[in-house]
């Protein structure tokens, strides 16, 4: 929340006879009123660019000041102007779990609806918010099966996101869901107008949601009451792009809006299908080197941090935990976006294997307990 100290023309319209009017904070919308000049040189004054989210903190003006706005307004002292701070949401990065199997009422490999994995990804919002405050105004969702087809980065403009079912030969059940949360196309533009002040290229499309989106988001918020925009990944660029990705779209956390990741801790299509399968030591090793790189099992710095998860192709068993390398890169999105120099490491909000390979590992930065 940006303040502006008074006297400056933002906060003051006009002073005659040695009262000024001026303008103060009232549940978010600026209230006119007027003070003494003596008593202004003590005000601070809201900046209506950017309105507090709740109204807890006193908006009124120092001790010895009297605001009146109204002739039903108390005029006595009031209590200082407390600033308020704007809600800084966190990051995650999830596992979106195998197609859509933990949508179906009767899945396979021992996966479903019903299943622990499943299940896990339901307490999602209140591991996110355990307070069960701040919710977000929207969702920046980055996803593992949007490959951009330009040169940069793909962000969607759908006012009304339509379905994309990207699998095949599953039961009817998994082309009947729907997730009908809305779009947000005047934000989309805002995170292609920040995409560019940071030299990346960004391309606005309409595009719909793929499972990487609705599969977790029909577990994790099935209201669909948080409008969603989309945004594409560019295995062509590189890790480093995507981890200054992250830190581009980073600052949209303090503008109501959480940033989501979806992608897979490990993710070998062509590994073992064995529901019974015992944990491979490949996926082990690398899911390993996961936990250690971005959660508090470690003292790594910032710095190392993302030394790391942009070099993640030399961890142990790596191409065996990635063939190729889409659905880790929203990982390392995530890092880019969650990480703080204060605070770099991510907490591992729950893990879970399937077929003795396929992590479904999830983290977060910057909850708040």
């Amino acid at each position: 929340m940006r303040l502006i100290q008074a006297l400056p023309s933002s906060g003051l319209e006009a002073c005659a006879s040695g009262v000024c009017t001026v303008f103060r904070d009232a549940g978010g919308w600026r209230q006119r009123g007027q003070l003494t000049q003596s008593c202004l040189r003590q005000s601070v004054i809201w900046d209506k660019e950017r309105p507090p989210r709740t109204s807890t903190q006193s908006e009124t003006p120092p001790p010895t000041c009297s605001f009146r706005n109204s002739p039903s307004s108390a005029q006595a002292r009031q209590s200082p102007a407390t600033p308020m701070v704007a809600f800084r949401h966190p990051v995650i990065a999830v596992s979106h779990g195998p197609g859509p199997l933990w949508l179906l009422t009767s899945g396979f490999a021992g996966m479903s609806k019903s299943s622990v994995p499943a299940q896990s990804l339901t307490t999602t919002f209140d591991k996110l918010y355990p307070k069960g405050t701040n919710l977000p105004k929207r969702i920046l969702y980055v996803s593992a099966h949007w490959e951009s087809e330009s040169s940069g980065f793909e962000i969607s403009t759908a006012d009304k996101p339509d379905m994309i079912f990207d699998y095949y030969g599953f039961p009817d059940e998994a082309y009947e869901v729907k997730y009908p949360a809305k779009g947000d196309p005047a934000f989309a533009q805002k995170v292609k107008e920040q995409l560019e002040k940071n030299n990346m290229k960004a391309k606005l499309v309409d595009r719909g949601f793929d499972h990487g989106v609705f599969v977790p988001m029909l577990l994790i918020r099935p209201q669909a009451d948080i409008p969603i925009v989309t945004m594409s990944i560019n295995s062509r660029l590189g890790n480093k792009a995507h981890l200054e990705l992250g830190k581009a779209i980073a600052p949209f956390r303090d503008e109501d809006t959480l940033i989501m990741c979806s992608g897979q801790a490990t993710h070998n299509m062509r590994a073992s299908r064995d529901p019974n399968s015992p944990l491979l030591d490949w996926a082990a090793a690398f899911q390993g080197w996961l936990d250690n790189t971005i959660t508090a099992d470690s003292k790594l710095s910032y710095g190392q941090r993302g030394d790391q998860i942009s070099n993640w192709p030399a961890a142990p068993a790596a191409r065996l935990a990635h063939p190729t390398p889409d659905h880790f890169v929203p990982f390392v999105v995530g890092a880019g976006a969650g990480m703080e120099e204060s605070k770099p490491e991510a907490e591992k909000l729950f893990g879970g294997w399937g077929m003795g390979h396929m992590s479904f590992a999830t983290y977060a930065w910057g909850v708040e307990h």
